[in-house]
């Protein structure tokens, strides 16, 4: 088991923060919560002010230290905010034991697109969904009995049936679990593989970039080691279903890339009111990117981490409630 502290890893404020939906609080117990990644699982308790990961230091030291950016001083970052930015000062202090995540690669392509004109709980509802119809089934220990389920009725074991999902963010520990799909799974299902998991008009995007993601993974790839971003958002304009804002997403929440910035209407909303002309509503999302290069692009570096600060704070409504 490995221990650290809130202030370090806050598994509540990363749990609501938008960037990872395979990620529950625990239903019962508001202070454990249960994180997927691929075909693992980690269960992370809170008490007091000490946090637990409850696994072995050999599966922390290779997986989960790195998925949780553990070694990155954020306290040294947030003490280069220009204190003369109010709003960004109290979206920082607000935002402490935040982490930028280094996720699955494919898990967020997949999660991201998902994404898209949707609330939360049906994000995980139909993440959720995905995994049980083309992950792999394992038992909750971790023991060796995974295997690839092929079902084809996405009620058969669906959140809020089997596993317990309760509204948002609510989970049981349930008796098995799925990991995420592979690209390979999904394109062997075909584009009818996906019926039934209201996904809607993203069966065609998930199915059309899952095939093109086994086209151009070792390139992807190569590009991300290489920290070479823009090569690495051209191929993900490329694929179905990707534009500027999900592969920002992307870039920020798989790949290491802390100077993306996702522009949504959170950001939006928050550069007409705090940086802007103050439209109420009517800034564009092109003129919102270029007031985030004017006011964030002195954060070289770590400006994505800016963005998740704003609008970490922006979402849990805590910016209503200012001093």
């Amino acid at each position: 088991m490995i221990k650290t502290d809130v202030d370090f890893l806050n598994p509540g404020r990363i749990c609501d923060s938008g960037q990872i939906f395979r990620m529950y609080r625990v239903e019962g117990k508001a202070s454990v919560f249960l994180v997927y990644s691929g075909d693992r699982r980690l269960k992370i308790s809170v008490k007091g002010r000490d946090v637990f990961l409850h696994c072995d230091t050999a599966e922390y030291e290779s997986y989960w230290k790195h998925f949780f950016d553990m070694d990155r001083d954020y306290d040294a970052l947030a003490a280069k905010i220009d204190p003369s930015d109010s709003f960004l000062a109290r979206a920082c202090l607000a935002g402490k034991g935040l982490r930028i995540l280094r996720q699955d690669l494919f898990e967020m392509i997949i999660s991201f697109i998902i994404s898209q004109q949707k609330q939360i709980p049906s994000i995980r509802k139909c993440v959720e969904a995905l995994c049980e119809r083309f992950g792999q089934k394992h038992a909750p220990d971790g023991a060796d009995n995974a295997e690839r389920t092929g079902k084809k009725d996405a009620s058969e074991g669906a959140v809020g049936l089997e596993n317990g999902c309760v509204g948002d963010c609510g989970k049981k520990e349930e008796k098995a679990w799925y990991g995420f799909p592979s690209p390979h799974s999904i394109a062997a299902g075909g584009p009818e593989g996906l019926k039934g998991l209201s996904l809607g008009y993203r069966e065609r995007y998930i199915y059309e970039t899952s095939c093109i993601f086994l086209q151009v993974e070792d390139e992807l790839r190569d590009a991300i080691d290489k920290k070479d971003f823009v090569a690495a958002k051209k191929m993900l304009l490329s694929m179905t279903g990707i534009g500027e804002k999900v592969a920002d997403c992307i870039l920020l929440f798989a790949c290491g890339d802390l100077d993306s910035f996702p522009v949504d209407t959170h950001i939006i909303s928050i550069m007409d009111r705090e940086y802007g002309e103050k439209t109420d509503g009517r800034l564009s999302p092109a003129r919102a990117r270029e007031q985030v290069r004017e006011v964030f692009g002195k954060y070289k570096g770590f400006s994505g981490l800016v963005q998740q600060w704003i609008f970490a704070y922006e979402i849990s409504g805590q910016n209503k409630r200012k001093d």
